[in-house]
């Protein structure tokens, strides 16, 4: 959607729609005002009138990320109906260990690769983290399970691998990765499919973890800050109900 002052744009604001769950769930890849119109109160009406086209879609749920000390448009979309969900962290290591940071896994495990379809049937599978860490924005992204002795599955992660022109793989991509809940000793199999991806982590790779849920994924983000990723942005998860729940009863 864009906003005009007679035949200029000033601004904007782009929504997706996905059916998770068998709930629609809209997402706000961005809203932008240009400078020169800004604190006019052109934002809040452009996500007003987002809002009631969302509506008309028959969506259930709105969701958004901002950055975390954006007050301004934190207190904007508070202003609109947003909650505070929780804070997404975006993680990188673009370097070298001096050691494998990655310990010996002792239960015995079978690593299938799979299609990102596969893992969004996954009971576990976190369908509601952000937008671009959901399987469906996973474009050229791989997959793999993880299963016991018996074929129970462990754990899941997807990712995405980036080479340059040349052939070489320069960065890598991951998506998600989770453990079963309340499976014993999750964190060794977060650790041995953290290694699956990104090897030995004993040459130069640009290792991206992008909008990661600190508290929804706690115990990945845990590790990952174990093995040495640091924290570029933090950003903070929003979500607006649309739809209020239907009341049964005589």
């Amino acid at each position: 959607m864009i906003a005009f002052d007679d035949k200029q744009p000033i601004g904007i604001v782009l929504n997706g729609i996905r059916e998770i769950n068998g709930k629609k769930v809209a997402w706000n890849g961005g809203t932008g005002v240009a400078k020169a119109y800004r604190s006019k109160g052109i934002g809040k009406k452009l996500v007003d009138v987002s809002i009631s086209i969302l509506k008309q879609n028959g969506v259930d749920i709105a969701t958004l990320e901002v950055l975390k000390d954006n007050e301004k448009a934190i207190s904007l979309y508070k202003d609109m109906g947003y909650k505070e969900v929780g804070i997404l962290e975006y993680l990188n290591l673009n370097k070298a260990l001096c050691q494998n940071p990655i310990p010996h896994l002792k239960r015995k495990v079978t690593v299938k690769q799979v299609l990102l379809q596969q893992i969004g049937k996954q009971f576990f599978y976190k369908a509601m983290n952000p937008w671009q860490t959901q399987w469906q924005s996973a474009k050229q992204g791989e997959g793999i399970i993880v299963e016991g002795e018996v074929g129970q599955v462990l754990g899941y992660a997807y990712y995405q691998r980036i080479f340059n022109s040349k052939g070489n793989h320069i960065s890598t991509i991951l998506f998600q990765c989770e453990a079963r809940p309340n499976l014993k000793n999750a964190e060794e199999v977060i650790y041995f499919m953290l290694g699956h991806i990104f090897g030995d982590f004993k040459n130069v790779l640009n290792r991206i973890v992008p909008n990661l849920p600190v508290r929804e994924s706690e115990l990945t983000y845990k590790v990952l800050k174990q093995i040495g990723f640091q924290t570029a942005v933090q950003q903070l998860s929003m979500r607006k109900e649309l739809k209020l729940p239907t009341l049964s009863g005589k």
